[in-house]
């Protein structure tokens, strides 16, 4: 079991800082590394669970992987849902950026110089604008910054930067309709999560119930927190019980993102 606790340790520090040769093969295939806490969170848990699991007899050993499974699952639903929050705000400042450069270039501003005023208050534009200043690749530039989750309209960007600059096409009517598409998708994607909201509150509320029905059980003068930590039967019933909980919220969550990516 000392074994199996070390491998548990291990796996954590892995999971903090990968090895070498890992980082190089990542970095390389434009791809960020991001490593989440949920992550660090999990395998922490995991291996403190798997080094008192030595000691840990009975039912209790039951409880004690009920309760490391639900921690693991509920670290990385808190994960993914702070991904998808960042995902969420870096649309957003595309799409501020999108407005702001296509306003100021009907306004008459040259690209170069709209490109390098916006990218001292958006910190992605930063390589496109020292692209433009030294008169290099800026498609090119917009295209690396696209490759992060949440920044995907920036590969369109690149596009319309590119036909107006071998084609001589107006830079700012293409950025003009360009805003209007984003617009209209953020506005679906608006509605898609108001009507997946109401479902995801659902869900978590019938996975909590339960807690209310052990206050139920104990103001009636039962005990059954002793029935499902220190019998067997109790102990089955609640892993039972918790991994249909888990699943559920899963499953809604699931769906939930399926029409979100296809809306």
């Amino acid at each position: 079991m000392t074994v199996v606790a070390a491998a548990g340790v291990v796996m954590a520090v892995l999971l903090w800082r990968p090895p070498g040769r890992w980082l190089v093969r990542h970095r390389t295939g434009r791809r960020p590394v991001e490593v989440s806490r949920g992550q660090v969170t999990a395998a922490a848990v995991v291996a403190v669970a798997l080094s008192a699991a030595g000691q840990v007899r009975g039912p209790r050993l039951i409880l004690a992987a009920t309760v490391v499974g639900v921690g693991v699952f509920a670290a990385r639903q808190l994960g993914t849902s702070r991904r998808q929050e960042r995902e969420r705000r870096r649309r957003a400042e595309v799409a501020e950026v999108l407005g702001l450069l296509a306003a100021e270039l009907r306004a008459g501003l040259l690209p170069v110089r709209t490109l390098t005023g916006l990218a001292a208050d958006f910190d992605f534009l930063g390589p496109a604008a020292r692209a433009a200043d030294l008169g290099g690749d800026v498609p090119a530039a917009l295209r690396e910054a696209s490759t992060v989750r949440g920044r995907e309209t920036l590969l369109e960007v690149a596009a319309a930067w590119q036909v107006a600059e071998r084609a001589g096409a107006p830079l700012a009517a293409a950025l003009g309709r360009l805003e209007d598409a984003v617009r209209d998708r953020r506005e679906i994607e608006r509605e898609v999560q108001a009507g997946a909201g109401p479902a995801r509150a659902t869900g978590r509320l019938m996975a909590v119930l339960p807690v209310v029905g052990l206050g139920l059980g104990s103001g009636m003068g039962g005990d059954p927190v002793a029935v499902l930590t220190g019998t067997w039967i109790g102990v089955t019933c609640l892993a039972a019980g918790c991994a249909l909980a888990c699943l559920g919220i899963a499953w809604v969550e699931r769906i939930a993102a399926a029409t979100e990516l296809t809306s």
